[in-house]
């Protein structure tokens, strides 16, 4: 009797595995870049709920089986509903995930908006680079002006407004609202009359990114023929898209030296990712955690101050030395 408690247990788990197997491609090119809400839960915990609920489900379907006297006529029409909402649960990620389907999204109910999750909706302002109710100050609270952007639109500038490197390049492990990348360059052109450039890139995360940016807008317009040594600081580490592009560049350009310092990495726990940080150091990629003299750089060379006010020193947050630490490590294991 032990082998149908497990067939029926382990059954529910056959479709979800294959259901993630099918689109696990999709999780980091489609589905991360989507626009989520600030109390979207981390996608670590997917694996563990779906795990219990399909542990649950089988059992319960065992129970009710062996209840009714296994394969009887009782049987039927209580275990063909499980069975059909089952197939309907497979079927669920691939309509969701592999044909990019938002109208098949989960109904959160009535108070909450029906477009959340597509990027032509007008985004919340912690998705746009500032934390909702943000507080400046000693419990002052002021209100930033945001832009109303098109979708997939690179913006470009010589510094960023302090709200939102404060935000969005804070170095926490769960990045959750976090939907956009900000980098910030530095481009040293060694030739007759060396030159330096610097700037900052913020995407959209969908289209278009920061990364592919660089090399579509920026590099460009540096001297052709020369060497040039560009230095990153990006609020997270490249997808496995950008990624391959980076690797593309360095080969195709033996004068381009690049190094990049990320506050978090993106994605790290799936092999595609961890693969693409090792395909971008065998390009000659340096890549680097930012330490937190790094975030002061940024913040001296790259984040504007109000007018009227003097510079405001950088005041590290609490968890800062303690996350670069836990990234430097994950990011040494990937590496080597």
């Amino acid at each position: 009797m032990w082998a149908y408690t497990v067939g029926f247990t382990v059954l529910p788990h056959v479709g979800g595995f294959l259901g993630w197997f099918l689109n696990r491609k999709e999780i980091p090119a489609w589905y991360e870049k989507l626009k989520k809400p600030s109390w979207c839960p981390s996608r670590r915990v997917f694996p563990v709920a779906w795990t219990m609920l399909y542990t649950g489900m089988g059992y319960a379907s065992y129970l009710v089986w062996n209840d009714l006297g296994g394969c009887s006529s009782k049987a039927i029409v209580p275990m063909g509903l499980y069975g059909a909402q089952l197939v309907l649960n497979w079927a669920w990620p691939p309509l969701f995930f592999g044909a990019h389907n938002l109208n098949m999204r989960p109904q959160l109910g009535p108070s909450v908006p029906g477009k959340m999750a597509e990027k032509q909706e007008e985004p919340s302002n912690a998705q746009n680079g500032e934390p909702d109710n943000a507080e400046e100050g000693e419990g002052k609270k002021k209100k930033v002006k945001r832009e109303d952007l098109p979708p997939f639109e690179i913006v470009t500038g010589e510094r960023l407004p302090a709200i939102f490197f404060k935000f969005q390049f804070r170095n926490v492990e769960y990045s959750s609202g976090r939907n956009k990348t900000f980098l910030c360059y530095v481009v040293e052109t060694q030739g007759k009359e060396p030159v330096t450039s610097r700037g900052y890139l913020e995407d959209e995360h969908a289209a278009a990114h920061a990364e592919m940016a660089f090399f579509n807008t920026i590099l460009p317009t540096c001297q052709a023929g020369a060497r040039h040594d560009v230095t990153w600081y990006v609020s997270s580490s490249p997808c496995v898209t950008c990624a391959q592009r980076i690797c593309e560049a360095l080969r195709k350009n033996k004068g381009l030296r690049l190094t990049i310092m990320v506050g978090r990495l993106f994605m790290w726990e799936e092999p595609e990712m961890q693969a693409a940080l090792r395909s971008m150091k065998e390009a000659g990629c340096k890549l680097r955690i930012m330490k937190p003299q790094d975030f002061e750089y940024v913040w001296k060379n790259f984040v504007e101050q109000e007018e009227g006010e003097e510079a405001k020193s950088f005041v590290p947050w609490e968890d800062i030395q303690e996350n670069f630490q836990y990234y430097e490590e994950k990011l040494a294991e990937i590496l080597h």
